[in-house]
């Protein structure tokens, strides 16, 4: 089951200028280590504790008063999201059923962290990429009527691909990154389609000696991006998966900055990326695998290390950043986190953990 979360992970899912040029306006790199105490002991490291031992969903998402748990898609009695109350973790009910048919169904389900509070009712924005959809769902009223309630759709094009992060700017316009599964789809990491235009911004780097990838599923690139809005929807943040490389973005598509590895400005060799050995073991690099925003700083998890390590890498690191791009805190974990959400309010920090099949909760009073 380990495995197959990982790989469910990685399915809805970067350096410019080399180190001997200057760099150009808006970039920022860094070259953090994990800072030690002088008795040895890493500093910024978050205790934490074991929650609803009894849930199934390793994905956790604060919504306001409410704690949501993602079940996986296997689970028998198809049920999208387990809601509980941030306060005291009581269960409060389930929202959405997973199903073909039906306006109140879901057949895939891709929630990015956006959500609105309207006259006391909290309302998540849930894209289908299936059905070509993303939905406003209405938490409050769903638990109350124990249905799915939903307050309305948005209809994408199918040849636009919103497969991957997707959000709702001013109401009707879409913002998303796109995986890639359609030609031509997956050009730049940030695409914004308003007023029925769509438009694409930022770059990639180039990666040398490509011809030596192996071209699996049909041309998988290594182009994947974990993308998150600000809440006011004034801008978007691009971790890159596979690149040592993190872009903030206003809502006009303007670069703000770049955290860029000082070593990597330009070009990657395709060996520094995808690895396989004698062993039979294959795989890629990792970088910024989860991100959360709010409204004054940026959460992300973020991985230096190659897929056949990542069950065995502890403390995993959080990088915090403010919407400037600037690194704020860097925060080690001592559980191997793949997803993270912050309660704001009451200072946690709360993280799903597929490889160890538990959620946690981390006190991070002191970094907020």
């Amino acid at each position: 089951m380990k495995h197959k979360f990982f790989s469910l992970m990685l399915m809805p899912l970067i350096l410019l200028f080399g180190c001997s040029l200057k760099k150009s306006e808006g970039e920022n790199d860094f070259n953090t280590n994990n800072d030690t105490s002088k008795a040895g002991q890493v500093k910024n490291l978050l205790i934490g504790e074991q929650i609803l031992k009894d849930d199934l969903g390793m994905i956790v998402r604060v919504v306001g008063p409410y704690l949501l748990t993602q079940q996986s898609q296997d689970n028998n009695d198809n049920v999208v999201f387990k809601v509980y109350d941030l306060k005291d973790l009581s269960f409060l009910g389930n929202v959405g059923l997973r199903g073909r048919q039906g306006p109140n169904t879901f057949y895939g389900v891709n929630y990015s962290g956006q959500f609105y509070e309207k006259n006391g009712d909290y309302i998540i924005w849930v894209n289908d990429p299936p059905k070509f959809r993303i939905s406003a769902v209405n938490i409050t009223q769903s638990l109350k009527t124990k249905e799915t309630v939903i307050e309305r759709y948005i209809q994408h094009d199918p040849e636009l691909d919103f497969m991957n992060a997707l959000f709702v700017v001013d109401s009707v316009n879409l913002v998303g990154h796109q995986p890639g599964f359609q030609m031509g789809s997956n050009n730049k990491p940030l695409n914004i389609f308003k007023d029925g235009e769509l438009n694409s911004y930022g770059d990639y780097p180039l990666v040398r000696n490509s011809d030596e990838f192996p071209k699996w599923n049909d041309g998988r690139n290594f182009n994947s991006v974990r993308l998150v809005m600000k809440p006011d929807e004034s801008r978007f943040a691009a971790g890159m998966l596979h690149y040592d490389r993190l872009d903030v973005f206003d809502n006009e598509g303007k670069l703000v900055n770049s955290n860029r590895d000082a070593e990597n400005y330009k070009t990657y060799d395709v060996n520094e990326i995808y690895y396989s050995d004698m062993a039979m073991k294959e795989g890629l690099k990792f970088y910024y695998t989860g991100a959360y925003a709010t409204n004054d700083l940026l959460f992300t998890l973020y991985y230096d290390i190659k897929r056949v390590d990542y069950e065995s890498i502890y403390p995993t690191t959080i990088r915090v950043f403010d919407w400037d791009g600037n690194l704020k805190h860097e925060l080690n974990c001592p559980d191997h986190l793949w997803n993270i959400s912050v309660d704001e309010q009451n200072g946690y920090l709360y993280g799903g953990s597929f490889t160890q099949e538990k959620l946690m909760r981390y006190d991070i009073k002191g970094y907020l």
